[in-house]
């Protein structure tokens, strides 16, 4: 009785003390975090796409900067052609210059202006799915870690309780040889022993798992676990909670801007109905009939173009329409973004709550559960307790214990998926002086190395002819009208019945019949 008591003790102790005790050494949650920030595949990849992306800027405003080349010619032509004595005679041509060619665009009628619009709300667009991909890479981080911690306590408490049943087997056999109980309650003792050690077995493999899953994303194996701390930045009501997601929820944010490039976009369509004019010139040196250098002569070029499209073939109105269509599209893709960020911060701040509930329950539980036992081990030892009520108080111990450890793993995952949804699972904002990839910096960067002189002066005019209140204005979506009837129709066909289904309509060789292409309906 001494020793099952001291143990029933420790794991009780165990079980109240796990996510509060630091080991020697251990390793820490912020730690796991800023290695992954550091290092994840997926968070470097997701970092370099948005670099890709910048690119987008420096391109859309190339319409700004001059285009300057040199031109070198070296070429022979050969024709052979009937002379006045009808015969064939043979003409040659023998050619070479260089030359130093530029181009510039002076007036682009808004759409550079609204191209670098379009190109800059994707850019904040991909900014924000960094920021997304980030807080749930660290989300994947966090919930790593605690099950590493929940499966560590999980198989300390089930190798415990496969230790008590077998002294409780080993008990029975003993009480069994002196004829105080019979092989039934030697059975029963044994397969409820056998059913702990299979959980046992599962739960070694679930944290196999979960310690795989930490090294996948942290980058290395984990150690042993510090406790977990309390997550910064977790707000005190769900009214609250809705106003940062609005405000900060990269998820809702990155379809905001989304439906921003859209805009842009119709303006970009509409521009291409303005006129365009640019400028080109060309200086060089050429020689038309020899290639001797004594033969170059000074050529110089020059040319102001103005392009006014007049009738487009009706390509122009198509894509002016496609656009406004697509930022229909844009907008309602916000409102449900918008929906479902708040249907996530409700579902994890309910599971918050409901988790913590479960866990002062389950401890309640736990306490009452080794009182229990311990009353009917010790009417058991007297006489007046049965083998199968000490094993039913030995389950119900072992349920209270595992609520206990799975409340607190989901109460922990859930304030950090209550985090994430609202964009403030970041390592910045977890980490103290944590370092933090700067995403502007690629853009600042390439845009100082780009040569345009005369962008600043064009720059404003092609902003100025894009006529911004209302190029980006789209008319309304077309709307669905109300049922006049919205009663379910009347069935003309009863529910399925019958056997149930064995086979599917494959043909000899293993693949499904193709549809007859003309027997189809036309839509």
């Amino acid at each position: 009785m001494g020793t099952w008591k001291k143990a029933q003790l420790a794991c009780a102790t165990m079980l109240m003390s796990a996510w509060t005790v630091t080991p020697a050494g251990a390793d820490s949650l912020g730690q796991a975090i800023a290695d992954a920030y550091r290092n994840n595949p997926q968070l470097e990849a997701q970092r370099a796409q948005l670099r890709a992306v910048d690119e987008q800027v420096i391109q859309a405003a190339s319409p700004y900067r001059l285009n300057l080349g040199i031109n070198g010619t070296f070429a022979y032509d050969q024709q052979r052609q009937r002379n006045f004595l009808d015969n064939f005679e043979r003409v040659s041509n023998r050619r070479m210059g260089v030359s130093v060619s530029a181009s510039q665009i002076l007036l682009n009628g808004g759409r550079t202006a609204a191209a670098v619009s379009a190109a800059e709300a994707t850019v904040f667009s991909g900014r924000e799915r960094l920021r997304e991909v980030e807080n749930f890479i660290l989300l994947e981080v966090v919930d790593s870690y605690v099950s590493v911690r929940r499966d560590t306590l999980l198989v300390a408490i089930q190798q415990r309780s496969v230790d008590s049943y077998s002294r409780q087997v080993q008990q029975a056999q003993a009480r069994e040889r002196a004829g105080d109980l019979t092989r039934t309650d030697i059975a029963q003792a044994t397969a409820q022993l056998e059913i702990i050690r299979t959980q046992l077995l599962q739960s070694q493999a679930n944290l196999e798992a979960s310690r795989s899953r930490f090294a996948a994303v942290v980058g290395r194996n984990p150690g042993v676990l510090d406790p977990e701390p309390q997550l910064p930045g977790i707000p005190g009501s769900l009214d609250l909670a809705y106003r940062v997601a609005e405000n900060e929820s990269p998820t809702l944010w990155q379809t905001i801007f989304n439906e921003r490039a859209a805009k842009a976009q119709i303006s970009a369509q509409r521009a291409e109905r303005n006129p365009i004019l640019s400028v080109t010139g060309s200086y060089g040196y050429v020689s038309p009939d020899s290639y001797q250098t004594r033969d170059l002569g000074r050529a110089i070029s020059g040319a102001a173009t103005v392009t006014m499209p007049l009738l487009s073939q009706g390509i122009i109105g198509s894509r002016v329409r496609a656009a406004i269509a697509g930022q229909q599209q844009a907008q309602f893709l916000v409102e449900a973004t918008r929906r479902s960020v708040d249907q996530q911060v409700l579902t994890s701040w309910n599971q918050t709550i409901s988790s913590r509930d479960q866990v002062v329950a389950g401890e309640r539980g736990v306490t009452a559960a080794e009182a229990a036992l311990e009353g009917v081990r010790r009417g058991f030892a007297e006489g007046f307790r049965s083998n199968f009520e000490v094993l039913d108080s030995e389950q119900r111990l072992l349920n209270a214990q595992i609520i206990v450890a799975t409340a607190n793993y989901t109460r922990y995952v859930n304030q950090a998926n209550l985090l994430a949804y609202m964009g403030r699972l970041q390592a910045s904002l977890i980490v103290q002086a944590a370092p933090e990839y700067d995403e502007t910096a690629n853009l600042a960067e390439q845009r100082r190395h780009q040569f345009g002189p005369f962008q600043t002066v064009l720059q404003p005019i092609d902003k100025a002819l894009r006529v911004p209140n209302w190029s980006e204005r789209s008319r309304p979506a077309p709307l669905v009208p109300a049922a006049t009837d919205a009663n379910v129709r009347a069935s003309t066909t009863p529910p399925p019945e019958g056997a149930l289904g064995t086979a599917l309509p494959v043909t000899a060789d293993a693949r499904p019949p193709l549809p007859d292409p003309d027997s189809a309906p036309v839509r």
